[in-house]
């Protein structure tokens, strides 16, 4: 008796532990399981078990398998009855007092496996456990939408067959304020077909019915459906309902007539393994009847008024037209257009196709299309179009006209006026390549532009005929398209601050494509200036570079860049010479402005202010780099020159660096610097001045200015001599102008002679004794020693402090004579004078004379 009361404890102890430690491994598979299913929370409310059903009063259940998604669903008063029998299946009914569900969705992920159709018969074969019948009181559930968070109450209920899924009815009603929106569906089979009819009511009223026959094959099913609606007087409130869930706004509505009338029907073959990825897995037909004799809102299009019959067949997902009839009128809605500049939206689109004469060519539909906007900028399209419609599939168009007028466009940086287009096409298109041509006649007006750079050009013309465009397609996508062929611009006058108002012309061949975009051809303007031109703009890297040659200009035959440059110094006229140049300009898409520049001139005359100039030669070279302009001059030299007095050549070898924030103050650098004066040079050693500084100091030296040839240019009568001058001058350049401060000059050795035989200085001498040594002295004056200072002020005032010695060997047996003259001499006014003489050209005389007056 003891060993079996010992034997019977340790089995009751063996049998708790393994309860226990059953219960204990099932609680952590349990969790384990909670946490694979993302279940957070799991609460089951008043459960009871009988033969015949279960029930619970509450059940709650939380899951989050993702950080931003989530599922929360409440059942109150669940009751699951049972099969007769002790059969576990089928379920006999399922009855839920209220349901809450709220559902947020995971954020797309595109690395999530794809959702292929499933295969209708595995659904129906696979949805056995559903209980035959069932009903949801009162179900409500908070989804996302297009407003963000909405909520739908209703009621749903389902019936199946008695023993097999089918046939099944499913009955789902939602209620919005006061009205109520009833979902009915009938499920059933027939022969080896499903058939799905639904129907649509509201407010008790049938309004949509929907017929669908379904047939499975091993990877692809046949569907074939109809539908109609012939009437929506709900639609005011339908719609207002709508676009809680769909980002629209529902327009006004007039009472819709009865008569709207809706047709369709299909029959179509589907692949269930590629159709969610690929349409390319659709084939069949489709026809669509509608007549809507009232503005009818269609989310996200606008309202469509008109009618329409149509008859299109898929081969591959690609849809052609087999028949077509139409003529609609679109209000589009707000948002449709938004890209489009806001004068070019339309307030209303009407299109109307209608089957052309068929020239007997078999698989084709011919078509008349027009199409007409309304609003701001009306414009119309017509043309002949040609659809093939078996494989090769094309669609040829001619005949095809395009006009659009706009009175104002106006964007960030321009501003368009009087547009007026007026477009003349042919092409053909295709699955894999298109091709359009611009014909005679094509062209844009416009009454003005006005860019941001203060452009302004009139009366634009923009010839187009002869332009052609390609294109070649893969998978849907562009993968060639160029634009090529020649093109004229003309402006009848064209503004910027640095050009004269004038007209201006561009021909040329236009070439684009995907990456960049050229143009190639001469610019020329009214005033016979014409600039080879050619511009790059890549589109990749949006970087622009301008190409501009200037061919060689003979100036003798005018000066087209007088007239064509603002900027061109009004008191600067070139008459004899010729010129030619070149420029780069590189507009980088991010960075600053960078460009060069070469001008050549040869034998350049002609007149600058009150001076003449012959025979000037130049090199020059410019670069603008990082804000910087550098400008080279590695030749300029000028035969003569000839203010009043003739002197020259002129040479300048040298550069000069500036910002171009503050090109006026940069550093002038050169290596020549020279000119030959009145039989002398006159230079600068190699040097630079620094322009931003206030003041610059110059040394200049002078040798071999020849006496005489100086005396003759300088207007003293009866007064000659000779001998060589040399000199050091110390220049000074501020804002005043020119000064010399420190200057001198001396006669070569061993002197030279004087004569000083005017009438005047004669008579002077007879009438005033003191004088009259002096004028007897100067009638033959042998000097050996020459010399003067030298002060020369920014206003034009010279003056010299002369230091003479020498002796008349006919006066008083050659006895020494020392002189010491002040002179001073307003330089401005002497030039004057020289100019007003025969010594300059008529056109000089008259400037004088019109300055003097």
């Amino acid at each position: 008796m003891t060993k079996r009361r010992t034997i019977l404890v340790w089995a009751v102890a063996g049998l708790t532990l393994l309860v226990l430690g059953l219960g204990f491994y099932a609680g952590i598979r349990w969790q384990q399981l909670k946490r694979d299913l993302g279940i957070v929370t799991l609460e089951v409310s008043g459960p009871r078990l009988t033969l015949s059903q279960f029930a619970v009063r509450q059940i709650v259940l939380v899951r989050q398998p993702s950080a931003d998604e989530r599922l929360a669903i409440t059942l109150n008063d669940l009751r699951l009855d049972f099969a007769d029998g002790w059969q576990l299946l089928p379920l006999r009914s399922l009855n839920i007092k209220r349901l809450d569900a709220q559902w947020q969705p995971a954020t797309e992920n595109d690395d999530s496996p794809p959702f292929y159709l499933p295969d209708l018969k595995k659904v129906i074969d696979g949805s056995t456990w559903l209980p035959r019948q069932g009903l949801i009181h009162s179900l409500g559930l908070t989804v996302p939408c297009a407003s963000g968070t909405c909520q739908a109450q209703g009621q749903l209920a389902w019936q199946l067959g008695e023993h097999n899924t089918l046939p099944a009815t499913l009955d789902l009603q939602l209620d919005h304020q006061a009205h109520r929106l009833a979902l009915a569906l009938n499920a059933y089979e027939r022969d080896t077909d499903t058939h799905l009819d639904l129907d649509l009511q509201l407010d008790g009223q049938p309004r949509l019915s929907m017929q669908n026959q379904l047939t499975d094959s091993s990877d692809s099913t046949v569907w074939r459906g109809t539908l109609a609606m012939n009437e929506l007087p709900e639609a005011p409130w339908l719609l207002d309902w709508l676009s809680e869930w769909l980002a629209y706004s529902p327009p006004a509505l007039p009472t819709l007539p009865e008569q709207m009338r809706i047709g369709a029907g299909w029959a179509l073959e589907i692949n269930r393994q590629t159709l969610p990825q690929d349409w390319k897995a659709l084939n069949g037909e489709l026809r669509l009847s509608a007549n809507l004799p009232a503005p009818w809102p269609v989310v996200g299009l606008g309202q469509v008024q008109g009618q329409l019959d149509l008859s299109v067949r898929a081969n591959d997902g690609f849809w052609i037209p087999t028949e077509l009839n139409g003529d609609l009128t679109l209000q589009p809605a707000a948002d449709l257009l938004a890209s489009l500049p806001e004068q070019l939206r339309p307030r209303a689109v009407s299109l109307k196709i209608v089957p052309a004469q068929n020239d007997e060519t078999p698989h084709t539909l011919p078509l008349s299309m027009q199409l007409a906007t309304r609003g701001p900028s009306p414009m119309t399209l017509d043309t002949r179009l040609v659809l093939q419609t078996t494989e090769p599939y094309t669609a040829a168009f001619d005949r095809t006209q395009v006009k659009l007028r706009s009175p104002a466009i106006a964007g960030a940086d321009f501003s368009l006026k009087g547009l007026e287009a007026d477009l003349r096409l042919r092409g053909r298109v295709s699955q894999k390549d298109a091709t359009i041509r611009l014909e005679k006649g094509s062209q844009l007006r416009l009454d003005s532009l006005t860019a941001a750079s203060d452009l302004t050009a009139s009366t634009l013309v923009m010839a187009l005929a002869g332009l052609g465009a390609e294109a070649s397609f893969s998978d849907g996508q562009i993968q060639r398209l160029a634009v090529t062929g020649k093109t004229a611009v003309t402006a009848g006058e064209v503004k910027q601050p640095a050009l004269r108002p004038q007209g201006w012309r561009w021909s040329g061949t236009l070439n684009a494509d995907q990456s960049q975009i050229s143009l190639d051809g001469p610019l020329s303007n009214d005033a016979g200036i014409s600039l080879p031109l050619k511009l790059t703009h890549n589109r990749v890297d949006s970087a622009t570079r301008l190409h501009i040659s200037l061919p060689e200009l003979f100036l003798r035959a005018g000066n087209p860049l007088a007239t064509t440059l603002a900027d061109w110094p009004p008191l600067l006229e070139l008459n004899n010479g010729r010129m030619q140049g070149q420029a780069q300009i590189s507009l980088p898409g991010s960075g600053p402005l960078a460009a060069s520049a070469k001008l050549s001139a040869k034998g350049l005359g002609g007149i600058y202010d009150r001076t003449e100039l012959s025979g000037l030669d130049a090199e020059l070279s410019a670069v603008l780099r990082r804000n910087q302009l550098r400008l080279e001059v590695s030749e300029l030299t000028l035969r003569e020159a000839n203010p009043g007095f003739t002197f020259g050549p002129l040479r300048f070898a040298g550069d000069y660096v500036a910002s171009l924030d503050t090109p006026a103050q940069g550093r002038l650098a050169w290596n020549v610097a020279e000119v030959r004066l009145l039989g002398g040079r006159l230079w600068l050693e190699p040097g630079a001045a620094d322009l931003a500084a206030g003041t610059q100091q110059l040394h200049a030296h002078l040798r071999g200015l020849q006496l005489p040839l100086l005396l003759e240019a300088y207007p003293a009568e009866g007064l000659s001599g000779t001998g060589v001058i040399d000199g050091e001058l110390q220049l000074q350049r501020s804002e005043a102008g020119i000064s010399i401060e420190q200057g001198s000059l001396q006669a070569r050795d061993p002197g030279g002679a004087l004569q000083f035989r005017s009438p005047k200085i004669q008579a002077l001498g007879q009438a005033n004794p003191a004088m009259r040594l002096v004028t007897e002295a100067l009638d033959d004056f042998h000097y050996d020693l020459l010399a003067s200072d030298v002060h020369y002020a920014a206003d034009g005032k010279l003056d010299l402090g002369l230091k003479l010695h020498g002796r008349n060997p006919a006066l008083e047996g050659g006895r020494p004579i020392n002189f010491s003259i002040n002179l001073e001499e307003d330089i401005p006014a002497l030039l004057t004078s020289l100019q007003l003489s025969d010594r300059v050209s008529e056109t000089i005389q008259r400037r004088v004379q019109e300055r003097l007056r």
